[in-house]
């Protein structure tokens, strides 16, 4: 080709290859700035909830805590005995991608995208014959970073699918409150329902109109939110929220009036007296101030860690007393079966002298009618055991002390503890059992009964055993049998799988995890709409291998410090709540 005509082609190419990669230049802009603009900024979800809350929980990434309960042991042993299986967390570019682009399905992007926040707004307590009734008005709000026209569909449909088949066969309405259009799903006995509204990018889903009224008036500005309040902000900083899957908060107020609501679980049918009530929820607000929660991945399971702020100038008192001692799996644990269900090591170094400071201190806050409740409260604590003067029972023994039930229907522990003063144990079982009370001989060991057989006690060499009188024989023949706990190996590790020593605790409890674990698969199951009860077996079989939960409570610089390390953690109880219960036909 002659050059002039090549020169001439080339000049001719030139302006349409620049013009070109100027387009795709545009573009790319174009597309850069569109992807900025969309990209989902965090919000603080305490802007969308009503300062009054009761409990208030958030979480700032779904997919984060998606990924942590997928990449737990359990979930990776269990996933394939679940009908139908259970999701695998998978490709993070594609999770990333999704996030920022907002290009995908809607549910997978809203997955991505959201952050969500749970208020208890309200709660009550009525008699129903011998029961009580918990009456609840609670919200979930989903801030999904999507467009409205996008969610709404979606949120409708998921809830539809929702309410079959929690409802059977749910009445739908769309209704109009204050200019907001309201979705609301109705059991046919009209006792449940779930109500829903979009606004913007945000969802709100709660179990009456004033839930999510509240909520969305307070998103609109009518109504204080606990946005910036210091006492959410100083329990985020203690529990490090910003690094966790998910935090959870009850302002000292709250937690009172919670205590007072649910006194009747703890205290019995006194505490259902008006009276009694006011005296825990006044005594509780001197005594306990904010309440924090916080999850986060740990050895294989999830670490759930808790605070209860303490006024200083009661920390400065109790701490002193409360030295420890450490956890180890020798003395009392010889008694402890191969398949105990649950067992507390208490590790304070002078029993008796926390006892005193301990009531002195809360009593020296409080008036003295509050005082003495307070003080019979504590006493009350210990009347399972058969123990109905504790200050001269915890001075007759030694720091060496368990708390035990052995299996999981239990409704009375067993105390197996040092003995420091066998006199003083001696003369407890004389007033408790009678002069001449009912023995068994078992193995080398007496078992001293209580009339009506309510009791058993038992001196066991340096050890002393008192609670259900099938129990102390058990433990009496695990020792004898070589059946116990430390002679086995395998269920030694399970249960100290996720324990780490040395340990600085007052409280370490172990507890199998297993029931919790099934109850979440089950729920996990129900809200895919399948059953898992039909892997029953399979799924049983996998849960019984799973390692122990293990909780550390402690008191810490600026109040009491508890810390659950177990294979799913609070989510496992969360997931249950979620699950669809199914009306009677």
């Amino acid at each position: 080709m002659p050059a002039d005509l090549g020169n001439g082609y080339d000049a001719a190419i030139m302006p349409r290859i620049l013009r070109l990669l100027a387009a795709l230049l545009l573009i790319f802009l174009i597309l850069a700035v569109w992807f900025w603009w969309n990209r989902p900024t965090r919000v603080d979800m305490a802007g969308y909830v009503p300062a009054d809350s009761l409990v208030y929980f958030e979480s700032n990434s779904l997919i984060d805590v998606a990924t942590a309960i997928t990449n737990t042991d359990a979930w990776q042993k269990l996933a394939a005995r679940v009908p139908g299986g259970l999701p695998q967390q998978h490709n993070d570019w594609r999770s990333w991608f999704l996030k920022v682009t907002g290009l995908g399905s809607t549910p997978s992007v809203i997955a991505t995208r959201a952050q969500v926040a749970f208020v208890l707004l309200d709660l009550t307590a009525t008699e129903n014959g011998d029961a009580l009734e918990f009456k609840s008005t609670a919200a979930l709000v989903i801030e999904t970073h999507t467009s409205q026209s996008r969610v709404k569909p979606t949120v409708e449909k998921v809830l539809n699918d929702f309410a079959a088949r929690a409802y059977r066969q749910p009445r739908f309405e769309r209704i109009n409150l204050e200019g907001s259009e309201f979705l609301r799903w109705s059991a046919p006995d009209a006792h449940r329902q779930i109500v829903a509204t979009v606004e913007g990018s945000v969802v709100i889903i709660g179990n009456d109109e004033n839930a999510v009224s509240a909520c969305l008036a307070t998103r609109h500005g009518q109504r204080p939110s606990l946005l910036h309040r210091p006492e959410l902000e100083e329990m985020r900083s203690q529990l490090h929220a910003a690094n966790a899957l998910a935090f959870g908060h009850v302002s000292g107020q709250s937690a009172a009036r919670l205590l007072s609501v649910l006194a009747p679980i703890v205290f019995g049918h006194l505490s259902q007296e008006e009276q009694f009530q006011k005296l825990i929820s006044q005594g509780g607000s001197r005594l306990i101030g904010n309440v924090g929660w916080s999850a986060r991945s740990a050895k294989g399971g999830i670490e759930d860690s808790y605070h209860i702020a303490v006024k200083p100038e009661l920390m400065a008192r109790l701490r002193p007393a409360f030295n420890v001692t450490q956890t180890n799996f020798e003395g009392g644990w010889q008694f402890l079966p191969a398949d105990v269900y649950s067992v507390s090591s208490y590790n304070i170094r002078e029993p008796a002298t926390a006892w005193d400071v301990m009531n002195a201190t809360v009593s020296s806050q409080l008036d003295v009618v509050s005082a003495v409740m307070f003080v019979t409260t504590f006493k009350a604590l210990l009347a399972p055991y058969g123990i109905d003067e504790p200050d001269q029972f915890l001075k007759a023994i030694k720091p060496d002390t368990l708390t035990v039930r052995l299996n999981q229907q239990s409704d009375r522990a067993l105390l197996i503890t040092g003995i420091a003063s066998p006199d003083t144990l001696r003369q407890f079982v004389s007033r408790r059992f009678g002069a001449n009370p009912k023995t068994e001989q078992i193995a080398e060991n007496e078992l001293i009964l209580s009339p009506g057989e309510e009791f058993a006690a038992s001196f066991a060499g340096d050890y002393f055993l008192l609670g259900p009188p099938d129990d102390v024989r058990k433990s009496l023949n695990a020792r004898a049998n070589k059946s116990n706990l430390p002679g086995s190996s395998e269920r030694l590790d399970s249960l100290s799988h996720y324990f780490e020593r040395p340990s600085s605790a007052s409280v370490v409890t172990f507890s199998q995890d297993g029931e919790r674990v099934r109850s979440m698969l089950y729920s996990l199951a129900a809200i895919r709409g399948t059953d898992a009860t039909q892997s029953r077996d399979a799924i049983d079989a996998a849960v019984d291998g799973l390692p122990d939960a293990v909780t550390e409570t402690n008191l810490g610089e600026a109040g009491i410090e508890r810390r659950t390390k177990s294979a799913f953690g609070q989510f496992g109880l969360m997931a249950s709540l979620l699950a669809p219960r199914r009306s009677q036909p």
